[in-house]
């Protein structure tokens, strides 16, 4: 068997399919040489940087792929050892993959009332009177009306939208992406928190944009990194998340916010500020677009603190953007659907969307709070989301944690999914809303810290 295993550690598969994502094309070919027995059981894989090397891939692309073959019950992972090839067999395994897995991968507000009042809300939107209007051509940016309500519950304190250069987007991705395609051209450098949205990530990429990462504190952000990051590379644009930064739940500072703030007029740097996360704050903190508002693209949704299905976002841009703003909705969307827009205006002006807020601000907290019971290394968070950023020990590598909780049935976001560079964060985010209740949330946070507790080498081993 070890001959087998020093003969197969030099694996490279056939031509890759030009097909698909670069990781499944990896996984697809290596699950073929095991079924066509060129990588018999116990076969040792090459080592992820050195396939990489091979290949002409990232690191991260291999490590992506490693972590699915495993969760096809294809390959093994001994932290130390190796990865080798391990076919499930009936068993333990089998048994577990029958059961439903608790998602804490997928960022997803918990159950609530919102499957009861948007159901009245499509009632009341669906008699013949209030629906026809909305049936019909509207502006790119949306009906005047619904903006005006909208631009109003955005604003609050010193904060006020302007109704005229507010426009509905399909969700913050797309908000995103306008604001993107907006200041950035093909093969512009944008500077990212260092670990960052995997959102944005997917939409730099299909902008054909480089991202350019910044070194993160216990803000957020660094703002001397940032400005090294944009004297070295030259960019001009920063995308963030001051509030809630998603995946560590940092939040920067009002003396961290002007700083930047300051630097963005110094260094000629245009700022794409997302904050869907500020509204679990009861009072938001100060934005950066307040700060530096002609410079700055403020963007919202209501996809956390309504539902995901829910694809309704706002895109704040400055002063003489708007009409760039609408030639983009028109090429992109035409405009959103005026039935969700009616039904939020709804939500606004009923009372019904700060139901709603309340709830899930209160099912963040009693969730967040499981969390830190059972994790007390993680921050302790007084306005928390539904997810959580947790510590590891030195033993444990982020991917190879992702690995060894997908064999409890318990998914988590892959490291890969957030960071700009190949550096492992010695962390990973928990998703805390789609366990279905504080039971199942419970028992799957132990499950996590059982695995925690245990070398990476007892958890992992060869059948």
């Amino acid at each position: 068997m070890d001959a087998d295993r020093v003969k197969f550690s030099s694996w490279l598969p056939g031509q890759l399919s030009p097909e698909g994502p670069r990781y499944l094309a990896l996984v697809n070919a290596l699950e073929h040489d095991v079924n066509e027995g060129r990588l018999p059981d116990g076969s040792r894989l090459p080592a992820h940087r050195e396939l990489a090397q091979q290949l002409g891939l990232s690191v991260g692309t291999v490590a992506k792929a490693y972590q699915e073959a495993e969760q096809r019950g294809i390959i093994s992972g001994r932290v130390g050892h190796g990865t080798f090839v391990r076919r499930r067999g009936p068993g333990r395994d089998e048994a577990s993959a029958r059961r439903e897995a608790v998602n804490m991968a997928l960022n997803v507000p918990a159950h609530g009332r919102e499957t009861e009042i948007l159901s009245g809300l499509l009632a009341e939107v669906s008699e013949v009177r209030e629906l026809a209007p909305l049936l019909d051509y509207h502006p790119h940016g949306g009906i005047r009306q619904h903006r005006e309500v909208i631009a109003a519950s955005v604003s609050g304190g010193s904060f006020t939208v302007d109704p005229t250069r507010l426009f509905l987007c399909n969700g913050a991705q797309h908000a995103i992406d306008i604001a993107l395609r907006l200041v950035a051209r093909p093969g512009d450098a944008v500077l990212v928190d260092s670990l960052t949205y995997s959102g944005f990530k997917a939409i730099a990429a299909a902008n054909h944009l480089s991202l350019v990462p910044v070194a993160m504190d216990g803000e957020g952000a660094d703002p001397d990194a940032l400005e090294t990051a944009c004297r070295t590379s030259g960019a001009k644009v920063f995308y963030c998340m001051p509030t809630l930064q998603s995946p560590t739940a940092r939040t920067m500072s009002l003396a961290r916010r002007r700083r930047i703030a300051e630097l963005a007029d110094e260094l000629d740097l245009t700022i794409i500020e997302d904050d869907v996360y500020g509204f679990f704050l009861p009072e938001r903190p100060v934005s950066l677009t307040e700060l530096a508002p002609e410079r700055s693209f403020y963007v919202t949704s209501y996809s956390k603190c309504v539902a995901p299905g829910f694809r309704l976002g706002t895109l704040t841009v400055p002063a003489g953007f708007t009409d760039k703003t609408e030639l983009l909705l028109h090429a992109s969307s035409w405009f959103v659907a005026p039935v969700l827009s009616e039904m939020a205006v709804r939500l606004i002006e009923s009372g019904r969307l700060d139901e709603l807020v309340r709830e899930r601000r209160q099912q963040a907290i009693e969730r967040y709070r499981v969390f830190s019971g059972i994790f007390p290394a993680a921050e302790r968070l007084k306005f928390p989301p539904f997810y959580g950023w947790l510590p590891l020990p030195p033993d444990w590598t982020a991917v190879g944690f992702a690995s060894a909780t997908r064999r409890h049935n318990i998914l988590v976001t892959p490291p890969i999914a957030s960071t700009v560079d190949d550096t492992d964060p010695g962390a990973i985010r928990i998703c805390l809303g789609g366990a279905k209740d504080l039971t199942e949330l419970s028992s799957a946070l132990y499950t996590l810290n059982e695995i925690i507790a245990r070398p990476p080498m007892n958890v992992f081993s060869v059948a």
